[in-house]
């Protein structure tokens, strides 16, 4: 069953596709009467089926709503060092969508060799991902941040997991609701930068074995591990 992202709310019993999305569901060679879903990106999700299609949109019939569908409780953040090749960068926002963050910071640290995003593009992404993994939530994505004012939100998280080699070979077994997980750029993190986050209390820093990983490798691996702490 196909995943289409489109404007709706719980009081609507149609939805069209246009633009975009018309032109992702052409590609699909969707035709009348299938049965699609639709996700708003605000938690809702809807069930239908393709009551008409013109020349430039499909009018999808809703028949239900459901909330927070492929959703989890808690909150994940994702800070990110900006990595100097945009595809790699991309690469993990996709996974870390995939794997439920709810929030994405593109971070500027001492070793990002670029300091830029091209914010439009990082949303279709991340849009792309939540249709292929149907999920009705749409990460926020932040416009860069240093870690020194990254640092100051720390207090809003239960926990802050800083990945460095030098952290925790074992990530304990902790419960939270909210949580950070900061990744470097290539180089990884400056020691001034993990002194300042060493120095708050509610930061953790783990690292992923002797073996050397990319930013992104680094990403999706702890992830996929934190995962199998909440089960």
């Amino acid at each position: 069953m196909e995943c289409f992202f489109a404007e709706f709310s719980a009081r609507d019993s149609e939805v069209q596709l246009e633009g975009d999305e018309f032109r992702h569901f052409r590609a699909l060679r969707k035709a009348k009467g299938e049965i699609v879903i639709l996700v708003n990106g605000k938690g809702l999700s809807a069930f239908g089926y393709v009551k008409s299609i013109s020349k430039d949109k499909a009018l999808i019939k809703i028949n239900n709503f459901v909330e927070n569908l492929g959703e989890i409780d808690q909150k994940i953040s994702l800070a990110m060092g900006i990595l100097d090749n945009k595809e790699r960068f991309e690469f993990a926002l996709e996974k870390a969508v995939e794997l439920r963050i709810s929030e994405f910071i593109p971070l500027r640290t001492e070793f990002s060799q670029r300091k830029e995003i091209d914010l439009a593009r990082l949303e279709k992404k991340a849009i792309s991902a939540i249709k292929q993994t149907v999920r009705s939530r749409l990460p926020s994505i932040s416009l860069p941040v240093d870690l020194k004012s990254l640092a100051k939100t720390f207090r809003n998280y239960d926990y802050v997991f800083v990945l460095d080699r030098a952290g925790n070979k074992e990530l304990p077994k902790v419960e939270f609701n909210s949580a950070l997980i900061i990744v470097g750029p290539e180089g990884g993190l400056s020691k001034k930068e993990i002194d300042l986050c060493r120095k708050r209390k509610n930061s953790v820093l783990v690292s992923l074995g002797d073996f050397r990983l990319r930013s992104e490798t680094s990403a999706i691996a702890f992830l996929s591990v934190l995962h199998s702490n909440l089960l």
